[in-house]
C-alpha cells in the first residue's frame, strides 16, 4: 500500500475533544467539560485517557449502536490515575525480580564444581557470536551500553570496540551490563546447560519482561482488559498458584486469556518465588495493600455497572489476600 494515498486524519485540538467524546455518549456529569479540558491539557493526553473506554460496554443495536451505555469522563480519568499508580508498583516489583534473579544465578554458580564464573559466560557469548538467526546481538548490546560513563569504568579493561568475540567477562560483571530480556535468555541457557530445575521459570519470566517493557515506557496496562488475545496454555506452576488462591478453572481460563492480566498474574507469582528478602516483600505488600484496598476502590461506585472490571478486581483480590495483603498490625 502506498502511504501517500492514505487520508490523514486532522489532529484534534483540546476544544474539539469534548464534543467528539459526547458524540460517543461519554458523559460529563461527574467531571465537568471545563475540568476535562484542563485535565487533558495539563495531566494526560487524549489517546491515553480514552484508551480505557475499551473496558466499557457499548449499545449493540438501535439508534445508539456503537455508543457507550454508562461511561462518564470521570471514570476514564480515575482509571488513568489507577493505571499510573499500578505501573509504579509493578515496575518496582519487576526491578526486584531482576535483582534477585541475578543473586540467584550467582548463588547457584557457587555450588557448581565445574563453574568458575567465566566458563558459562564464554559459552553464552560464543553462542551469541555465531548465532545463525541473530548473530552478535548481545555483543552489540554490550558495546552500545559501555558508552555510558558508569559502565566504561567497569568494562574499560575489555576489548569491546572491535568486531571480535567478547571473552572472559566474569559473570558478576556480565550480569550488570545485560538487559532484563538478555538476562532471561542467559538464565535459560545457564539452567539448560547445567540441567537446573529453575529452567521451569523461563516462560513465566518472559511474560514478566513483556510487562516490564510496557511499564518502563509508560504504556497503559489497564486499557484492553476485555481482549481475549492469549490462547497459549497457562503455565502449570501459575495454574497451581491460582488454585491455591481459590480461583476456579473457568475464572482462570477467562482471565489468563487476556495478555495483560496474564503478565500481571505471572509477575505476582514470580515476585514471591525469586525475592528472598522479607523486608523487600513487606515493602511491596504495603504498596499493594494501599493501592488495592484504598486508591483503586476510592471511586468504586463508578464501576457498579461494569461487570468486567468488578470481575477482574475480584480475581486479583483473591491473589492479593492470599499472598500480598498487609496485616493490620504491621
Amino acid at each position: 500500500m502506498n502511504n501517500k494515498n492514505l487520508m490523514l486524519r486532522q489532529m484534534m485540538i483540546i476544544s474539539d475533544m469534548v464534543p467528539y467524546m459526547k458524540r460517543k455518549n461519554i458523559k460529563f456529569e461527574k467531571c465537568s467539560e471545563k475540568d476535562a479540558e484542563i485535565y487533558l491539557r495539563e495531566n494526560n493526553n487524549y489517546y491515553n485517557v480514552t484508551s480505557y473506554k475499551n473496558n466499557f460496554v457499548k449499545y449493540q443495536c438501535g439508534k445508539q449502536q456503537g455508543k457507550y451505555i454508562d461511561l462518564d469522563f470521570a471514570y476514564l480519568k480515575d482509571l488513568s490515575i489507577i493505571d499510573y499508580r499500578t505501573r509504579l508498583v509493578l515496575f518496582k516489583m519487576i526491578i526486584d525480580i531482576e535483582h534477585y534473579l541475578k543473586i540467584r544465578i550467582l548463588n547457584t554458580i557457587e555450588d557448581i564444581v565445574d563453574e568458575d564464573g567465566y566458563k558459562i559466560v564464554n559459552l553464552y557469548l560464543e553462542k551469541d557470536f555465531y548465532d545463525e538467526k541473530w548473530p552478535k546481538r548481545v555483543h552489540e548490546s554490550i558495546r552500545k551500553k559501555v558508552t555510558n560513563e558508569y559502565y566504561q569504568k567497569i568494562f574499560s579493561k575489555y576489548d569491546l570496540d572491535k568486531d571480535t568475540k567478547i571473552e572472559n567477562i566474569p559473570i558478576w560483571e556480565f550480569l550488570e551490563i545485560i538487559t532484563f530480556g538478555e538476562l532471561i535468555n542467559f538464565f535459560a541457557f545457564f539452567t539448560k546447560y547445567y540441567q537446573l530445575e529453575d529452567n521451569q521459570y523461563i516462560f513465566i519470566l518472559r511474560e514478566v519482561n513483556k510487562l516490564r517493557n510496557a511499564v518502563a515506557h509508560n504504556s497503559c496496562v489497564l486499557s484492553e482488559l476485555a481482549k481475549k488475545d492469549n490462547t497459549h496454555r497457562a503455565d502449570t506452576l501459575v495454574i497451581h498458584y491460582l488454585k491455591d488462591c481459590g480461583i476456579g478453572k473457568e475464572n482462570r481460563n477467562t482471565k489468563l486469556s487476556n495478555s495483560r492480566i496474564r503478565q500481571i498474574t505471572y509477575t505476582l507469582y514470580m515476585f514471591n518465588i525469586i525475592v528472598s528478602s522479607e523486608g523487600v516483600k513487606n515493602n511491596v505488600k504495603h504498596d499493594i495493600t494501599k493501592l488495592f484496598y484504598e486508591r483503586i476502590i476510592l471511586n468504586r461506585k463508578y464501576y457498579n455497572n461494569n461487570e468486567l472490571l468488578k470481575s477482574i478486581y475480584n480475581y486479583f483480590d483473591k491473589i492479593i489476600k492470599k499472598n500480598y495483603k498487609e496485616n493490620s498490625d504491621q
